[in-house]
């Protein structure tokens, strides 16, 4: 597996690019009820050269569900800050901003404020609202 260069990620707009960037394959679920996108973190590892209890299972982006069709923020995964610094620490920042932009482009028309029809998508709204806020999870 090779290691992407920070222009080559902030490329990276779709499921496709990021597959492109052969480091292992992307993983995702993206829905109504939240969802993911990322790579499994033993590819991050093989990739960066970090030890495994510094990286989550998979790394990438993650959206919780709020409830009543609410979807919140989408909100990068973490790391160990204290053992990932300099540019490891860019790196998988600059990976996981290209996982949430990624994750938004996959969402598509989920979070149109109106369906088909021209109704509203009371939904889609709220999410909307909730991403604005920063809302990240109801709990």
């Amino acid at each position: 597996m090779k290691k992407p260069t920070l222009a080559q990620l902030n490329k990276a707009h779709t499921i496709e690019d990021l597959n492109a960037l052969g480091m292992g394959k992307v993983t995702y679920e993206i829905g109504y009820r939240g969802g993911h996108l990322g790579f499994r973190a033993f590819d991050i590892m093989e990739v960066l050269g970090v030890e495994e209890g510094d990286l989550p299972r998979g790394y990438g982006a993650y959206v919780n569900y709020l409830g009543g069709g609410v979807r919140g923020s989408i909100t990068a995964s973490g790391f160990n800050r204290e053992t990932i610094t300099g540019a490891k620490a860019k790196w998988l920042n600059v990976l996981a901003l290209a996982c949430i932009r990624v994750y938004e482009n996959a969402e598509g028309d989920m979070n149109n404020e109106q369906d088909e029809d021209g109704e509203p998508n009371w939904d889609a709204m709220a999410t909307n609202k909730a991403r604005k806020h920063g809302i990240k999870s109801a709990y």
